[in-house]
């Protein structure tokens, strides 16, 4: 399988759905799209969204969830509760041995970062941008399922991963349905366009 990529198109809004300043975004963003690589490997092929799961919303815990659309665009509706986080991923691209990019965390990660390099993601929410950074996971241990989307069998199943992507995460939202797009340039200018609806009871 082909180095993995996603568009990640999540919700983000506060108070008059004007999105919080960067500065106030926490530190462990990368932590937490480490998090959401991990689970989305470690998924069995047909609950997958690489495999027959399709676009879904990602339970990263501590009320945290990330919306999942494929890379080739899509939507997809999450309905979440008061005081949710919406881990917002405008694109994110995975490295990893499974896939053969690398052996070492400074092959995968260079691969990672290198097949971001020159894309421009932008997400909005009702028309209100939203700011995304630019992070890196950590180097991510990954153990597959027996039913996995590489096909791999026994100790092949285990390996190394590092993504990198332009993400945000919200303040815990309060009630409504938030209606957010975006839009994505690649270097050799095709675009991607995603829409996601959260709504939050």
């Amino acid at each position: 399988m082909a180095r993995l990529a996603r568009a990640l198109l999540l919700a983000a809004v506060t108070f008059c759905l004007v999105a919080p300043s960067a500065s106030a975004a926490p530190t462990n963003l990368g932590k937490t799209l480490g998090h959401l690589w991990t689970k989305v490997l470690e998924t069995p092929t047909p609950d997958n969204p690489f495999g027959g799961g399709g676009p879904q919303c990602v339970v990263l815990g501590g009320k945290i969830v990330a919306p999942f659309v494929g890379g080739g665009g899509g939507s997809v509706t999450c309905t979440v509760k008061a005081g949710t986080r919406i881990f917002i991923a405008g694109w994110t691209t995975e490295c990893s041995t499974f896939e053969r990019n690398g052996t070492t965390e400074a092959e995968l990660r260079a691969c990672a970062v290198g097949a971001d390099a020159g894309v421009t993601a932008t997400v909005t929410i009702n028309g209100e941008p939203v700011p995304l950074s630019s992070v890196e996971t950590g180097l991510l241990t990954i153990h597959l399922p027996q039913d996995n989307i590489f096909g791999l069998k026994g100790a092949e199943r285990n390996g190394l991963s590092v993504a990198h992507g332009f993400v945000y995460l919200t303040d815990p939202l309060t009630p409504g349905t938030y209606i957010i797009e975006g839009h994505v340039v690649f270097p050799d200018g095709s675009t991607a366009d995603f829409t996601t609806t959260i709504i939050v009871q």
